[in-house]
């Protein structure tokens, strides 16, 4: 697990470095209106230890389970995963937990009675 931080810093940094790389690919992909704030949220909390919060869980859910899988795999086919097998395995595993915890959460939300999005 300890390795699995280590890599996950390295890829954040990657992330971090091309923040306008990301941004674009989720208008190429035509994903919608995800905030940098929001990109950042989830991808922290996919290559790392972090939290979605409420208000992009719902912009996650809003721009697609296809959008946000191919967006994750998109970075996958960095070089530096290439030989990391098990390492994206991990990635794409916390990847599904974020959009399962989403989208309860959003749904959850829709039938409550008192809930405001």
């Amino acid at each position: 697990m300890a390795s699995l931080n280590v890599y996950a810093a390295l890829a954040i940094l990657a992330i971090a470095v091309s923040g306008a790389v990301i941004v674009d690919s989720v208008k190429t992909h035509s994903c919608g209106n995800m905030t940098l704030r929001c990109i950042d949220e989830v991808y922290t909390s996919i290559f790392r230890n972090g939290t979605v919060s409420d208000e992009c869980c719902h912009k996650l859910v809003k721009i697609g389970r296809p959008c946000h899988e191919a967006l994750v795999r998109r970075d996958l086919e960095d070089p530096f995963f290439k030989n990391h097998t098990n390492i994206k395995q991990e990635i794409l595993s916390k990847a599904k937990q974020i959009w399962n915890k989403c989208t309860s959460f959003v749904d959850a939300v829709s039938v409550s009675p008192n809930a405001s999005p």
